[in-house]
């Protein structure tokens, strides 16, 4: 039978993913979700409480990322019996998967000492994502088999995969040591950043397809 609307067709293309419980209707955001966003991100005082609301809230996890092609979100995924990811974020284009391991810190946590060195806690986050990667150098082929045949199903990954660190508040930061984050994330091919990140990406999204419905509606 032809395939007639939207959701049917989106339909039929998960019944067929074996990463379907993972896939995320990215673009279901509103005004709301930015409230919501805020406020528990304001209101978080351990990382746990903030991994749970993500857990729960995953799509607010994605919102930076644009692959056309879907957007996957997958907690605490394991790699071996010593490693696990806070979560492994994907999306797919025209050129295929591509993957971010990511690992969160506390929304209190500070990147840098008083003297201007790495923290404990960034350096901490930054030896995870390293550990995860020399995992995947000497795993990648189970790593990105199929679910269906003992993989763990994260398509077309590589060991030099995307890490993605998350951690503090922008309020917190002094000029100079937004540029050592950065210098930091450019030595280690790592994004480094702040919650604000997060609250930004939805905001943005929102925005935008605030701005696309209404060209739509005239």
């Amino acid at each position: 039978m032809k395939l007639t609307t939207v959701a049917e067709v989106i339909a039929e293309q998960l019944a067929r993913d074996p990463l379907r419980d993972f896939f995320s209707f990215w673009d279901a955001v509103s005004e709301s979700d930015i409230d919501a966003l805020r406020e528990a991100l304001d209101s978080a005082t351990r990382e746990e409480d903030i991994q749970q609301f993500l857990q729960t809230h995953p799509k607010y996890l994605i919102q930076h990322l644009g692959g056309g092609h879907g957007r996957w979100i997958i907690p605490k995924q394991r790699l071996g019996a010593q490693h696990v990811t806070d979560f492994m974020i994907g999306e797919r284009d025209s050129m295929g998967f591509r993957w971010q391991a990511v690992e969160l810190e506390s929304p209190l946590a500070k990147m840098f000492t008083k003297s201007g060195n790495p923290s404990a806690a960034l350096t901490h986050a930054i030896r995870q994502i390293q550990d995860w990667r020399m995992w995947l150098a000497a795993n990648q082929n189970y790593a990105a088999r199929d679910r269906g045949e003992d993989g763990l199903g994260l398509s077309e990954i590589h060991p030099d995969v995307g890490g993605l660190i998350i951690m503090g508040r922008r309020a917190t930061e002094s000029e100079e040591t937004r540029r050592l984050r950065r210098q930091m994330g450019r030595d280690a091919k790592i994004e480094i950043h702040t919650f604000d990140y997060l609250l930004e990406s939805l905001i943005g999204r929102v925005r935008s397809l605030e701005v696309h419905r209404k060209m739509l509606d005239d």
